[in-house]
């Protein structure tokens, strides 16, 4: 008898009981009754019933094999976006850094005066190369964190993971402020 049947004859002697008028019922009785269905045989399933039983198993592990795969996958393509998002933010930073450094270098040669204007235009990129540092780090500490079977260590995994996102972010701003700082530099240069 599963327990939603046993729920059921008891509610049915329950509600009976209650029909007879009365308001308790004494534990003793309660006791008796329930040791009567305990020594009650248990029908056995049929085999159709083992069948149907099997077949529902093997349904819901396919299932959550499946359900298991498509989060790793996409647990995958996450970290790999991120890297690749951490990558080319670097890039974007250090290499317009290298090309106004190497534009400084060249200007020092004709216009010395002109130096500390385009010199100033590198702060925005080696900021921007410096948050995207802070990110790729951080993302290790996270993923460290995240592995934790401790809730605590979990949500500092989270907020490392939230440091992350603002960092990489910021490192695109920077790589913004950069362009206009350096576009501005070039206006005034005329």
């Amino acid at each position: 008898m599963s327990i939603r049947q046993f729920a059921a004859k008891m509610r049915a002697a329950i509600a009976d009981i209650k029909a007879k008028g009365y308001a308790a019922i004494p534990c003793d009785y309660l006791i008796a009754y329930l040791d009567q269905e305990l020594r009650s045989p248990e029908p056995d399933p049929s085999q159709a019933d083992l069948e149907r039983f099997k077949v529902d198993l093997q349904n819901w592990i396919e299932s959550n094999k499946q359900a298991h795969e498509g989060q790793l996958e996409m647990f995958r393509s996450v970290i790999t976006s991120g890297q690749g998002a951490i990558k080319y933010s670097f890039w974007l930073n250090g290499g317009a850094a290298v090309a106004v450094l190497a534009f400084v270098g060249h200007l020092a040669q004709f216009a010395a005066a002109k130096v500390p204007v385009f010199a100033s235009c590198l702060v925005p990129f080696a900021c921007g190369v410096l948050a995207i540092a802070v990110t790729s780090g951080s993302t290790y500490l996270s993923q460290w964190f995240y592995a934790s079977t401790q809730p605590r260590g979990q949500r500092v995994g989270f907020w490392l993971n939230i440091l992350c996102i603002a960092f990489g972010l910021a490192s695109y701003a920077c790589f913004i402020w950069g362009l206009f700082r350096t576009y501005h530099a070039f206006i005034t240069y005329a």
